[in-house]
């Protein structure tokens, strides 16, 4: 049998959709701009190397639970109204956010978290993942575009041949790090990177109904961390300062606030009580730079980490 044309890598598309049982695979339809995608099984192969007469493998292993991984990076983008991108809605709801309107939380609570089935096009061969959940990291340098980065698990179906979707993506432009609000207990703070990561811890629930050995992947826990580089700045001893160092000492939590905008929707992080963990000095081309760690504590309620869009002003 003649083997068939190569398949070429810029060939790939994702759709996602938000299952209506959870574990349960749906047809997508909704495709998502995404950078650096990689999905594949993770599966175990578990070896059965009992007693025998010869040395080696004499049995056939098995596969375990039929797990799969899928990651990418897409960019923060708005619906040219008053919303979040419907691709990136979808996935933020899969990694533990609960959506009321377009304000979204970290939630606490198990109904609220959805499971999405992920279908990826490698240009005729079709791979699609059900009952996933995932982390997701928001993070980039200022003056470029605000990245999030995903990773999901999910139950592994058999690839198929199919014809790349033709559900055309979003033509919004990306939020980009600049002419955005950014400010750090009250304060404007200058800032060269932001990265973001909500820490999810993803979990399999056992299912040995399932075929895969899983009924659907949850978000069971999170740690949300926010890293900035600052520029250092003077503890204000007898100038205005900020002091980063007393602030660590004394464990003040302080309010943060991130607003960016495409100019027709505008997306605010909201951290009400981040908490420095760690503090570094750094280079930042000859300026000094504060490399800071905070924890994203809960202020009241699940509101470590809020993400509201709205209509531009």
């Amino acid at each position: 049998m003649a083997l068939s044309a190569p398949r070429v890598t810029r060939k790939h598309k994702l759709l996602v959709k938000i299952e209506a049982d959870k574990g349960t695979y749906i047809a997508v339809d909704t495709a998502i701009k995404v950078f650096d995608l990689d999905i594949a099984p993770t599966a175990e192969f578990i070896e059965r190397k009992g007693s025998g007469v010869y040395l080696g493998q004499n049995s056939t292993g098995v596969l375990g639970s039929l797990s799969a991984s899928c990651s990418f990076q897409t960019e923060l983008r708005g619906n040219g109204s008053s919303g979040l991108e419907a691709g990136l809605a979808i996935l933020l709801q899969a990694c533990g956010y609960a959506k009321t309107s377009e304000v979204y939380n970290a939630s606490s609570d198990y109904a609220s978290q959805a499971t999405i089935s992920i279908a990826v096009w490698q240009d005729g061969k079709k791979k699609t993942m059900a009952g996933c959940s995932g982390n997701v990291t928001f993070e980039g340098e200022t003056g470029d575009r605000l990245m999030c980065s995903f990773e999901f698990s999910g139950k592994w179906a058999a690839p198929t041949d199919d014809t790349i979707s033709a559900v055309a993506e979003s033509t919004a432009t990306p939020m980009m790090l600049k002419g955005g609000t950014f400010t750090l207990g009250g304060e404007s703070i200058k800032v060269a990177s932001v990265n973001l990561n909500m820490n999810c811890q993803v979990t399999a629930r056992p299912d040995i109904d399932d075929a895969s050995g899983i009924g659907n992947y949850i978000v069971a826990d999170w740690d949300p961390t926010l890293q900035l580089v600052a520029e250092a700045d003077l503890v204000g001893t007898f100038l205005p300062g900020y002091n980063y160092y007393g602030i660590w000492l004394a464990g003040t939590e302080a309010a943060v606030s991130l607003l960016l905008t495409d100019g027709t929707v505008n997306v605010t992080f909201a951290i009400p009580a981040a908490q420095i963990k760690e503090i570094k000095n750094s280079d930042g081309d000859g300026i000094e730079m504060e490399d800071l760690t905070y924890q994203c504590n809960n202020s009241s309620g699940d509101d470590a980490v809020t993400i509201t869009a709205a209509a531009a002003a």
